[in-house]
This record gives C-alpha cells, structure tokens and sequence, in this order.
C-alpha cells in the first residue's frame, strides 16, 4: 500500500515538474510581443515627434517670410514717401523759381497802333502804321527783333476763315527762334518803364498792294501783325500782336484782332 501511494504521488508530481517550460515560454513570448509594441510606439514617437518639429519649422518659416514681406512693404513705401518728397520739393522749387522770373522778367507789349484813315484810293507807297512797344517787366528786354505785316480779307468771310487769317500771322511769330532767323530784323534792347519816355518806336507797314477799290470801299478788312522776339532770363520769348482796320469803321486807334494775340 505505501509503494503504491508513492506510486501514486510520483505520477501526480509529474504533470507540476514540466508545466514551468511552458510558462517561460509564455513569459518569453510575452517579453517579446511587449518589445515589438514598444518599438513601434516609440517609432510613432519619434514619427509624430519628426512632424511636430516640421510644422513648428513650417510656421518659423512662414512668420519669417510675412516679417521679411512687411519689411519689404514698409522699406517700398519709406522709398515711395523720399520720392514724393524730392518730387514735392522739385515742383516747390520750380514754382519759386517761375514766380521770381515772372515778377522780375521782361515783358513786351504793344500800346497802340494809330491810322489815320484808309487812303480814298490805292496807294502808290507803303503806309507806316506807328506802334510803340513798351517794356513792363523789371529786366531789360535783349537781343529783341521786330517782324511786322499786313494782309486782307472779305468781310464776308466766316468767323474760322477770319480767325485763321489771324493766327496764321501768330503761328509764325512763335516759329521764329531768334533775330538769326531774320535777316532783315535788328537787334536792339527796350528797357523796362511804365511811361512814353521808355517805349520802343516800332510800326507796321501796309504795302500798297494790300490796299485795293474792295478795301477802299469797306469791302475787306486790314490785318497789321507785329511780332517781338526778345531775350529775357536768358531765355526765348515772343509777342505776338494783331489789329484790324475796316474803311469808314475802324481809324485812329485800332483795335485788337479777336484772335492772334499772345505772349509768351
């Protein structure tokens, strides 16, 4: 009977000796089941890590360019607001400057343009018409050059007809660039001053040939044109003057031209 119940506790022991291979194994797979599922967490770590420095580096970088495009924008509009600045002040001193020109350039004008009356018949001779030209400025008026002429047109003719005679005369008044253009002008110098004693002599002359019957009866009209070109601040200017005269309507002094007056 007690061989048999060692027997017996022999065979029961058996079963408890070779249960503790399997556990280690167990323990063993287990062990390396939980090392993979760390390495891939730590993977996804590192991974999630990787994108988390990326955006942070995205966002720097896109802080730095609007930093770098505002500081553009302010250092475009810094250099728009210098060159406004020089361009206010170019246009400031440029209106200085033509103010102080024109308050103490010369300025040449006629005063008057004096006829007796239109001949009763065409004349054999030229007629003088007197114009004397005043200097109104404050400088002396140089290198000044007076180009004169006469010419006719029916009383007829439209206002654009007569209109075009009269600038006609202006136009090339403004061509002209000097005495040099001239052969025949002289150059002399008128003085500024306010009265009679400081006015320049000049006169238009009516060549014979502009006075005919149709003239004589009040039939046409007679443009006298004068021409100042003059020197003043070291620069070019012109006057351009025009009267008419109309037998039996316009003598004595003449008046204006409605077009064909102008000064520079």
């Amino acid at each position: 009977m007690q061989d048999h119940r060692h027997d017996g506790q022999e065979a029961n022991a058996t079963p408890k000796h070779s249960e503790h291979p399997a556990n280690d194994k167990l323990r063993d797979e287990s062990a390396g089941f939980q090392a993979v599922i760390g390495e891939i967490l730590s993977e996804e770590d590192h991974q999630a890590a990787q994108r988390k420095l990326g955006a942070a580096q995205l966002r720097i970088a896109k802080g730095l360019n609007r930093i770098t495009a505002i500081g553009a924008i302010v250092g475009a509009i810094s250099s728009l607001g210098i060159i406004g600045s020089l361009i206010i002040t170019k246009i400031a001193a440029d209106d200085a400057h033509m103010a102080l020109v024109a308050a103490n350039r010369a300025w040449i004008s006629p005063v008057s343009a004096t006829l007796g009356a239109i001949p009763s018949a065409p004349p054999t001779e030229a007629i003088t018409v007197p114009v004397p030209f005043r200097n109104t400025g404050h400088e002396p008026a140089t290198d000044a050059s007076i180009v004169n002429g006469s010419d006719s047109i029916s009383i007829d003719a439209t206002y654009d007809q007569i209109h075009a005679k009269e600038r006609a005369f202006e136009d090339y008044c403004f061509s002209i660039s000097g005495t040099k253009d001239n052969a025949s002008a002289v150059s002399i110098v008128i003085f500024p001053g306010g009265s009679a004693n400081n006015d320049y002599s000049g006169s238009i002359t009516i060549k014979p040939d502009v006075i005919d019957w149709d003239v004589v009866y009040g039939k046409r009209y007679v443009f006298l044109h004068a021409c100042v070109v003059y020197q003043t601040f070291g620069k070019l200017r012109h006057t351009s003057v025009c009267y008419y005269a109309q037998a039996g309507q316009a003598v004595g002094s003449l008046p204006f031209c409605d077009q064909g007056n102008r000064a520079d």
